[in-house]
């Protein structure tokens, strides 16, 4: 199976050339954590709050996982095993993770942009975004092929492990939205804490950390906020570039701030995540862009 997948790679990775290599390039970050700070933030304040916010743990759910099994199975990738002669590309976009270059199965961007463009297109139900969101996430998934830093198995579970997280979210749903608030809000706070005692790498407290900062803050924002979301677009997008100005003032500045470690970890997501959830929303509220419910 193994020197399968080697052929496959090295067909792949034969192809590479500079045109390519750039649309490779645009594919990856589509598939990166700095694209994911942009979508889904638009998403929440732009859009709808309750997509959003379901989107949100939807999401982070997934890549927490993702980042369990990664620790968990150890797979070493491509670029790490000598002798392969394969030649790999942007490989600073797989070393984010602590186990790198042990940590390649599953595929985060495959499993990533499948859970998130699988989710829209879940939600909007329509063909066009299937088709569309399809196309996306195999042509994501193929540049994880072609730059060299994934086995196609990877790929493959990982999209698989997607489809059965938004068929879970399929069946929960209507189950979570009946239950009463206050259970709701102890769910927001002890998902996330159990998601930090399950899981103690670095990638466990930063899920964790910004789960619980966004779930704390999605009722702070129901509760003392309230933003509604303006029909005119030139409020909405005025709004969206402060906040994600804010988002990535925050883990540029936190990072510098805080001293390494787990917690730390932890800590710095969850300000990001209570930033976007609910301090964002007073901002455009008191700037005049949103107004209150």
């Amino acid at each position: 199976m193994r020197e399968l997948e080697v052929e496959i790679l090295r067909f792949f990775t034969g192809l590479q050339q500079p045109v390519l290599d750039l649309f490779a390039w645009i594919l990856t970050f589509l598939g990166d954590e700095t694209f994911y700070f942009i979508i889904i933030p638009f998403v929440y304040w732009c859009i709808s709050k309750p997509f959003g916010i379901r989107l949100l743990y939807v999401f982070l759910i997934s890549v927490y996982i993702n980042a369990s099994l990664k620790a968990l199975t150890a797979v070493t990738r491509p670029v790490g095993i000598e002798g392969l002669n394969i030649n790999a590309l942007y490989v600073q976009s797989a070393e984010v993770g602590t186990h790198f270059p042990h940590d390649s199965f599953p595929s985060g961007h495959a499993q990533g942009s499948a859970t998130l463009w699988g989710f829209i297109a879940y939600k909007l139900n329509r063909p066009k975004v299937w088709i569309a969101a399809g196309i996306l996430v195999f042509l994501i998934s193929i540049a994880r092929l072609y730059t060299g830093v994934h086995w196609p198995t990877d790929l493959i579970v990982g999209v698989l492990i997607a489809a059965v997280i938004i068929a879970i979210y399929h069946v929960m749903e209507k189950r979570i939205t009946a239950l009463s608030e206050k259970t709701r809000l102890v769910l927001a706070v002890l998902v996330p804490v159990l998601m930090v005692i399950l899981f103690t790498d670095s990638e466990g407290f930063s899920y964790g950390g910004f789960l619980l900062g966004a779930g704390i803050g999605f009722f702070l924002e129901k509760w003392y906020v309230g933003m509604v979301i303006p029909s005119r677009w030139s409020k909405r997008i005025i709004a969206y570039v402060i906040g994600v100005i804010g988002i990535f003032a925050l883990q540029t500045g936190l990072k510098v701030l805080f001293p390494e470690g787990e917690v730390f970890d932890g800590l710095r997501y969850f300000i990001i995540g209570l930033f976007g959830i609910w301090i964002a929303p007073i901002l455009f509220v008191k700037l005049g862009l949103y107004k209150k419910q």
